[in-house]
């Protein structure tokens, strides 16, 4: 469901990444099916609904059930590259290589269009795939090597989490991958650390 969808990430990769966490200890896929990769591009990048639409059609085919295959050896090799970065590790060539692949899959040329009193050149798809769903995901990994700073992305500090995110706050000292879930966690179980210590000092 959309609403077992946690985007923490900051990055559309990393909260694609995060479609396996860990639950009562047992890792867990949140794109069980087609149809959950496609619920899963909408609430986090925005597919229009006419698209999501266009894109349900493949999911009783072949074609559907192989691009979930492809999601999820490409959601693998990403998981390993986020992790190599969150150990100060280069990225990998595994995930780089995924990441091209995917980039490959989708034929493109650019038009220029005007913007208010400007010419401007898009990206244009040549046609419409199930695999080209898939593109954008490998984009933002991608931007992220070329553009961002890949020390930044960093694994939660929960005990048992797995979630990675990409820390934009100001001093760059992000430790969850929420105050809500794990860093509030976190704080009681300190706070009760401290009461408990408090206790035993008095007795």
């Amino acid at each position: 469901m959309a609403s077992d969808f946690r985007l923490v990430g900051n990055l559309l990769w990393l909260d694609f990444v995060n479609t396996e966490p860990v639950r009562d200890g047992e890792r867990v896929d949140l794109l069980r099916g087609y149809g959950d990769l496609v619920a899963w591009l909408q609430t986090a990048s925005g597919l229009p609904t006419d698209a999501a639409r266009q894109a349900a059609r493949w999911e009783e085919r072949a074609e559907g059930q192989a691009v979930l295959r492809e999601a999820r050896v490409l959601r693998t090799a990403l998981r390993e590259g986020a992790e190599r970065l969150a150990e100060g590790k280069a990225v990998g060539e595994r995930a780089v290589a995924a990441i091209n692949r995917v980039l490959a899959s989708r034929p493109a040329y650019r038009q220029l269009i005007r913007e208010g009193k400007r010419w401007v050149s898009r990206e244009r798809s040549v046609s419409m795939a199930p695999d080209h769903l898939l593109v954008p995901i490998a984009e933002s990994a991608a931007w992220l090597l070329e553009n961002g700073d890949p020390s930044l992305v960093r694994r939660c500090e929960g005990s048992s989490c797995v979630l990675v995110f990409y820390d934009t706050t100001r001093n760059r000292s992000r430790r969850w991958c929420s105050m809500e879930g794990c860093g509030s966690r976190a704080k009681a179980a300190a706070y009760y650390r401290r009461t408990r210590g408090a206790t035993r000092t008095r007795r």
